[in-house]
């Protein structure tokens, strides 16, 4: 008895996945797929006294395939609930959203030529500008997505994340598709109401559904894989699949929006300028050996507000220019320890000197993506003159089933 104990405690867990699925007929062609996940961070940093916890994700999503052709997907959750925003009755609460679900995704698809050509509309993340614009939180290479908040942009794929959309999501009508390693996808987005302050010197902006002016948007993403193919079922596109497969792509990407900013002392007269945004970016993921495996991604983002340097209403990139980003990182399969490192450099029109941010990472994978931990320091400086380094270490728990 001692024996068979002693050999059941040296046996490894169980740690294989199998989807949360349910099936809605014998074959299993008719089902629905369910995701959940939780990301924790602890936080301190030179710009912040002490340390701080936060949910950083909480989320829930499913999906259906109703026939080989309609395909059902919702997606909801919170972002970024601390100590300073959880409240103690959230029925009553009035000011402070953040310790409240919201709607993510939620869209329904055809398949009008299956593989490709499926055409979908609703609340949808089939986004433009660059793979990391469309990039899933499941499985990110980095800690999160790259702009940690040393330097001057923060997130940058998600430019314009709270002028038009509704974080990070758009409302409208969609085409996605793969011609043999050629992979598209296309928007055209009804954009948020959004009347910024009127300024008869920086541009805001002054989009408005109820006289259609700045109302649209358009977007698409493009992209070539040279090895393996990557799925589209789903637009959210995976950070590092850890060896798993061979994958080198290369993308480019835009954002247009007509008429979405106003300059002037009265809107009837205000000058209209568009916003217009590009990205161009290269990745590269695969492995070396039975031993390691690499994760390589450079990126370069144009965004023009109209020409201005600064702009006056949200984003996360406070005026025209460029920025720079790359990513490396080497998986050591079997110990299942991945360092990293990433980069940015931001020359924006609005500060007189770069920004930069620089960060060294760490995950330790105890069970690929579904459950792993990591450490990140991130530090750099703003493009004011005089700007000090700043620097943010994060500690962050990951589960997704």
């Amino acid at each position: 008895m001692f024996g068979s104990l002693q050999l059941s405690a040296q046996e490894e867990p169980d740690r294989s996945y199998k989807p949360m699925t349910v099936k809605l007929n014998d074959e299993g062609s008719k089902y629905i797929r369910f995701i959940t996940w939780h990301q924790m961070w602890l936080q301190t940093g030179s710009e912040q006294e002490g340390t701080s916890f936060s949910i950083r994700r909480s989320r829930f999503l499913a999906y259906a395939q109703i026939t080989p052709r309609f395909l059902i997907l919702t997606h909801w959750g919170l972002n970024s609930l601390g100590a300073n925003h959880i409240t103690a009755n959230p029925n009553s609460q009035t000011d402070n959203q953040r310790s409240l679900l919201f709607l993510h995704d939620a869209w329904n698809e055809f398949a009008a030529v299956p593989g490709k050509l499926h055409i979908g509309a609703g609340l949808h993340y089939w986004n433009g500008i660059s793979r990391l614009s469309n990039q899933s939180t499941l499985n990110m290479m980095t800690l999160d997505n790259p702009g940690a908040g040393n330097s001057d942009v923060r997130l940058f794929p998600w430019a314009n994340i709270t002028t038009s959309d509704q974080f990070a999501r758009h409302l409208g009508v969609y085409a996605k598709g793969t011609l043999g390693k050629f992979g598209y996808r296309i928007a055209a987005n009804n954009a948020r109401n959004n009347m910024g302050s009127l300024n008869a010197n920086v541009p805001s902006y002054q989009v408005d559904n109820s006289t259609d002016v700045g109302t649209w948007n358009y977007t698409g993403y493009f992209k070539f894989d040279f090895f393996d193919k990557e799925s589209d079922k789903l637009p959210y596109f995976v950070g590092s699949y850890l060896g798993s497969k061979k994958v080198f792509s290369l993308g480019f990407g835009f954002l247009y929006h007509p008429d979405a900013l106003a300059t002037g002392n009265d809107l009837a007269t205000a000058q209209r300028d568009n916003v217009t945004h590009i990205g161009l970016d290269a990745f590269y993921d695969a492995p070396l050996n039975d031993q390691l495996a690499i994760n390589v991604l450079g990126s370069f983002y144009n965004y023009n507000y109209g020409g201005s340097s600064t702009f006056a209403s949200g984003g996360l990139v406070p005026g025209s220019g460029s920025v720079l980003y790359g990513q490396v990182g080497l998986l050591f399969r079997k110990a299942k320890l991945m360092p990293y490192l990433t980069f940015n450099g931001a020359n924006i029109d609005s500060t007189p000197e770069n920004s930069n941010e620089l960060a060294i990472g760490l995950n330790y994978f105890v069970n690929g993506h579904f459950a792993k931990i990591t450490a990140e320091y991130s530090t750099g400086k703003k493009g004011t003159t005089g700007a000090p380094n700043t620097s943010i270490f994060r500690l962050q728990t990951h589960i997704f089933l």
